[in-house]
């Protein structure tokens, strides 16, 4: 059994939902609310500086995966 905590932000939520969907392999927050993400095990790091661009990258992403499902459904 694994026990999981709230996200505490809005930035949060959304890694742990891109996480989740495995849309990125690695997402780590930093203290001074940057985040270092990794879409795949050998691809290149990814700083996030902040809350803005947390959000830009993850909805990017999550546009991405939704343009790649309804293509496959045409």
């Amino acid at each position: 059994m694994t026990s999981t905590t709230a996200p505490k932000t809005t930035p949060d939520a959304l890694m742990s939902l891109l996480l989740d969907q495995r849309l990125v392999r690695t997402a780590t927050a930093a203290s001074d609310g940057s985040w270092l993400v990794r879409r795949t095990a050998h691809g290149p790091k990814v700083v996030l500086e902040g809350p803005i661009e947390v959000m830009d990258y993850g909805l990017g992403l999550l546009l991405d995966a939704k343009l790649e499902l309804e293509e496959a459904a045409a």
